[in-house]
């Protein structure tokens, strides 16, 4: 018979990762734009580096990150490129972005137009989501965590969300943006948002953008620095286990106490 501290050691464990693999782990901050006030339109937003929420965000996803991290700031692909365009991110794999968009580079001298610049160097990937536009990364190889930076991201109403695939198979829905009603270039225009997650698994290889809740409109933004990492890199959280979890627990304690007792009369 296996020795009951066994058993009891294995039923732990158990529960805990049952907890600790329901959800993700996410890191998501915002910092508005310190050059835009509400209600502006356009030509408000100069370029500002990584602060506030945002850069704390980025901070926390890292510090959840073990060994090297594989980025893409997109500093070595032409500008003009567009769908699909490959991203290599070394021993991550590559990546295949589909879609709306295109990599570009800021305008040295002019205002950033419509709020959407570089976190690093001078190229992003501009893009757009919601109605007909749809934008999709189709990874080489499943990952564990996904990060990036998003600059103008949600000023058009609606929210903004990934679904997260495995192959066919929709892994998990995350909103990155809430909804701030159908009006048009409200508080978030031209800021910047980090948004991060991590799984204690490989459970993803496809990303889908999201523009839910104002069909008809369209929302376009920018992204860089944009991060993939495998579960051996995720740090695991300390994890509180779910009542389902603390059932299993309580069961498999309730066993080996069982057991322990028949050994004693015996």
């Amino acid at each position: 018979m296996r020795p009951v501290k066994t058993f009891l050691a294995l039923a732990v464990a158990a529960g805990f990762a049952t907890a600790a693999q329901a959800a993700p782990v996410v890191y998501n901050g915002f910092t508005q734009n310190p050059t835009c006030s509400s209600g502006a339109a356009f030509n408000c937003a100069t370029k500002f580096a990584p602060s506030g929420a945002a850069l704390a965000a980025r901070n926390a996803f890292y510090s959840s990150l073990a060994l090297g991290v594989a980025t893409q700031d997109f500093e070595s692909i032409a500008v003009g490129t567009a769908p699909p365009v490959t991203l290599n991110f070394g021993f991550a794999g590559t990546a295949t972005v589909t879609g709306i968009g295109a990599v570009q580079a800021e305008d040295p001298v002019a205002v950033i137009p419509f709020g959407r610049f570089a976190t690093s160097g001078s190229r992003f990937y501009s893009t757009s989501v919601g109605g007909s536009q749809t934008l999709e990364i189709q990874l080489s190889q499943q990952v564990a965590a996904f990060g990036f930076y998003g600059m103008d991201l949600g000023d058009i109403g609606g929210s903004v969300a990934l679904d997260l695939f495995d192959g066919s198979t929709l892994v998990s829905s995350i909103t990155v943006q809430p909804s701030l009603g159908t009006g048009f270039f409200g508080e978030l225009n031209g800021g910047m948002r980090f948004f991060g997650l991590t799984f204690a698994t490989n459970s993803f290889n496809r990303i889908r953008f999201n523009l839910t809740g104002n069909p008809n409109d369209e929302d376009v933004f920018a992204f860089d620095d944009m991060v993939v990492a495998d579960a051996k890199q995720v740090v695991p959280p300390n994890p509180t286990p779910e009542p389902g979890s603390l059932a299993l627990v309580g069961a498999a304690l309730a066993l080996a106490l069982a057991a322990a007792a028949r050994r004693r009369r015996s």
